[in-house]
């Protein structure tokens, strides 16, 4: 028993001090201790962690360790459940098959972390193969069973609702929003083929995310697998939202907000580019989009923060990683649809640089976007 607490409380002591950016060099320092054999870490796995230690945890551990609350994980295992690759069979002799929820806690554990295989494996008592066996399987699970649930393009209605809500963010108005839009980068190894397209302007390997959200931070629309040198303009036309976001923003009358990177559409309204000739009625525009654009990057941010794999995925496998990927963006859907605390996990996302340093060619942008993004200036400034 003691050693089960010893191996759950070192890996949790790391977890803390890695909430904190100025803490990386002591976080570092440990994992190399730890490695290096000067704190005995003995490779054992921790009999009766799932069975006895999980149980006990108080709910703030167990929402700091896993990143979701009991209640969360409790209803992702009704909703996985459900799933016929999940269900366990029946015992026919040989080793037992792990009870759902133990699969589940450890496809948690593994996008709430940056442990490893061996260190997964071993605090839940499986084998480094039943780890990665199971893993992929919730994975595969969430995207093939929940994805359609949980991310899904709003109603009218509730695009009505959004529109409203959009506009109360912060001081200033901005009408007809439903969505705003921008691409992440997902640092990973470099993978096994093409690695130099996949070799950003940051000067790291990435996988884009691109995504769009609504108010409250919930992505409506994903797109993931794009290599991180790809600009995000690419992304976009490249992603089923450049065919259907007209229709998908009622013909124009509603519309995404985006950053300089995109193209100026009627259904997408982005900036004015300053050259530094911009009207006080154009800077007041670029002032209110910023204030409303903004909820993407928090939703990034939260996005990494609760689910930490996504800081750096240890994967050569671009089909795996994205598959990590999107899982996490369904999870972090239903965090928020079950109440759980945004703040605790929301972390500062970096701005894309994509909109600094190459903006888009004004000739891609076209005349009704222009019309329109006239007409919303014209407003805001009476």
């Amino acid at each position: 028993m003691a050693d089960n607490i010893i191996n759950f409380i070192i890996p949790f002591l790391i977890d803390q001090i890695a909430d904190d950016d100025d803490d990386c060099m002591a976080v570092n320092m440990l994992k190399a201790q730890l490695d290096n054999g000067i704190i005995r870490k003995k490779r054992e796995k921790c009999h009766g962690f799932f069975e006895r230690t999980v149980p006990s945890l108080f709910p703030d551990t167990f929402r700091r360790f896993f990143r979701v609350s009991r209640g969360t994980a409790e209803v992702l295992c009704q909703h996985l459940g459900r799933c016929r690759e999940l269900k366990k069979r029946e015992y026919r002799g040989g080793r037992e098959e792990l009870a759902t929820d133990k699969k589940v806690l450890i496809t948690l554990r593994y996008l709430a972390s940056q442990e490893n295989t061996m260190e997964i494996s071993d605090r839940f008592g499986i084998t480094e193969y039943t780890f990665l066996k199971h893993k992929e399987k919730v994975i595969h699970c969430i995207n093939n069973n929940l994805l359609g649930k949980f991310i899904k393009w709003p109603s009218d209605a509730e695009m009505n609702t959004i529109a409203h809500q959009f506009n109360d963010i912060g001081a200033y108005n901005f009408p007809g929003v439903v969505g705003a839009i921008d691409g992440s980068h997902i640092p990973i190894e470099p993978p096994s083929e093409n690695p130099n397209s996949y070799y950003n302007r940051k000067r790291f390997h990435s996988i884009i995310l691109q995504g769009i959200c609504k108010d409250d931070l919930q992505f409506i629309h994903t797109n993931i697998g794009w290599p991180g040198r790809v600009h995000d303009a690419k992304v976009l036309k490249n992603s089923s939202i450049w065919t259907d976001g007209y229709q998908k923003c009622r013909f124009g009358q509603n519309h995404l907000l985006g950053d300089a990177a995109y193209p100026l559409k009627v259904w997408l309204i982005t900036p004015y580019r300053d050259t530094g000739r911009l009207t006080r009625q154009q800077k007041y525009f670029n002032k209110c989009l910023a204030s409303k654009r903004q909820v993407i990057e928090r939703a990034f941010g939260l996005l990494k923060g609760r689910f930490r794999r996504l800081k750096h995925i240890n994967n050569r496998s671009v089909i795996s990683i994205c598959d990590s990927i999107q899982a996490a963006c369904v999870l972090h859907n239903i965090c928020i649809q079950n109440g759980e605390d945004i703040e605790e996990f929301l972390e500062q996302e970096d701005q894309n640089e994509d909109q600094v340093l190459n903006p888009v060619n004004i000739a891609e942008n076209d005349a009704d976007g222009a019309i329109k993004r006239i007409n919303i200036t014209n407003l805001l400034s009476n």
